[in-house]
């Protein structure tokens, strides 16, 4: 299906209410009371309240750090700085067909999104030709037809932190994370209940995935905007995901040509579709939470608790997971290691090294009898006083390079060294301490 086909602008016309739905919310974009909400920040325990989308807008939060030489910040604008910066990376990079610098600059997304976790490594691991296909794939969503065989390969990547990539190289397309497909979803149940429908249209039938938070989380998130019979399928897989993607940048678009002069396109810095994803983002956050089951059909099928972030190895590409919280990073099969053994780690490698490079280095056996270079593998057994195994730093090394603590590059064969820059150095400066980043990456997971 063809872009127009969808919005019912071409035969055959599918989608009359498509059609009917942009009209309806074009006609009630600035609605202050059928789309009045709030909800209690978890992080902050803030709660915050919006009197309309556009308030949802204005009141935009997102922690981030910058990039690229722009400055960290919380607010839309800022945010807009540092994705204009970034996007500028990545297309300069494509253009060249840099997969250098493509790795650098998608990474540096993913960064600012909350989402290194599994991408970083999914995108070093497939950093020889990522230029191209970025390029082949962005090429595809411009093509406006969910029926590219590109969007339909089973081996394509896409996910919470791959829309973000995609929305900075294909113009009018929209990030579609957990956030924004529930904001969708709660004004399709409106939409609903004003045209008296039973059931949600399937052309309508925005898909939904749980807020990313650990097992001990006291008051869970609600992200699934279901309504008595109102219900919506979970997010399960990358090529619904991309079609999804697609259709609600579509629809949302079409919303913001027909509903005229105001607040959301009124001339500024900031696109307007931007604008109207950063208030969906903030509805988004916590949907009101219903007092019956019925808000638990269509769960999304899940492979694992959403605390845990799955990744990979860098020279086996070997899966394993880990979640990170207060004490440090948390691995699978019981293993942990804490903040104080990742700072005795990062401090024993910059005393050696400095800002060069290193290697892994971490046979069991050869790292037991002294027979490697002194590297990741040596360091972590040493300042375990040699009972640390010392092929669990595979791991380790990959989980810290995705959250910024240690950067790699595939030349030579040291290819580690210390993202400095990342990190703070303990008062008396004789140690690097990991503590500021770790809370950085919590503060980030408890508002995806």
């Amino acid at each position: 299906m063809h872009r127009d086909q969808y919005l019912g602008k071409s035969a055959p016309v599918n989608s009359s209410v498509v059609q009917d739905f942009v009209d309806w919310l074009a006609t009630h974009l600035y609605d202050t009371s059928l789309f009045a909400h709030q909800y209690t920040d978890r992080r902050s325990q803030r709660i915050r309240s919006f009197s309309g989308l556009y308030d949802a807008c204005k009141n935009y939060h997102w922690p981030h750090q910058g990039a690229l030489g722009t400055p960290a910040g919380v607010c839309l604008t800022s945010s807009d700085v540092t994705l204009k910066a970034l996007g500028n990376a990545l297309k300069s990079a494509l253009a060249r067909k840099s997969d250098p610098c493509t790795l650098i600059a998608a990474s540096g997304i993913m960064k600012w999104g909350g989402v290194s976790a599994g991408n970083v490594r999914w995108l070093t691991n497939n950093s020889s030709g990522l230029s191209q296909l970025l390029a082949t794939t962005a090429a595809a969503f411009s093509g406006n037809s969910l029926a590219d065989p590109v969007l339909l390969n089973t081996q394509l990547r896409f996910n919470a932190g791959m829309t973000k990539v995609y929305s900075l190289l294909v113009n009018d397309f929209i990030i579609y994370d957990s956030r924004v497909a529930a904001a969708l979803g709660w004004i399709v149940v409106k939409y609903c209940q004003g045209r008296q429908l039973t059931t949600v249209p399937a052309e309508l039938a925005f898909p939904w995935a749980p807020a990313k938070e650990g097992p001990a989380a006291k008051w869970r998130k609600n992200r699934n905007p279901a309504k008595g019979n109102l219900q919506f399928p979970g997010l399960n897989g990358a090529a619904q995901h991309a079609h999804w993607n697609l259709k609600a940048s579509w629809i949302l678009a079409e919303v913001l040509a027909n509903a005229g002069a105001g607040a959301f396109t009124d001339a500024g810095s900031i696109a307007p579709l931007r604008r109207l994803e950063a208030a969906l983002f903030m509805i988004g956050y916590d949907l009101p939470h219903p007092g019956t089951s019925s808000a638990q059909t269509g769960t999304p099928i899940q492979d694992l608790p959403t605390d845990l972030n799955e990744c990979f190895t860098i020279a086996n590409q070997k899966r394993f997971f880990y979640a990170i919280d207060q004490n440090g990073i948390r691995m699978g099969k019981g293993r942990r290691h804490s903040i104080g053994q990742i700072n005795s780690l990062l401090t024993a490698l910059w005393k050696a090294f400095g800002d060069q490079s290193f290697p892994l280095a971490n046979s069991a056996t050869k790292v037991r009898n002294d027979e490697v270079p002194y590297g990741i593998g040596a360091a972590y057994f040493e300042i375990t006083e040699r009972k640390g195994n010392p092929p669990d730093t595979s791991a380790l090394a990959a989980a810290l390079h995705e959250i910024g603590a240690l950067s790699w590059t595939p030349q030579g064969p040291d290819n580690w060294s210390i993202n400095i820059s990342q990190l703070a150095r303990t008062p008396d400066g004789t140690a690097l301490d990991i503590s500021a980043l770790i809370q950085h990456e919590i503060g980030q997971n408890d508002l995806l």
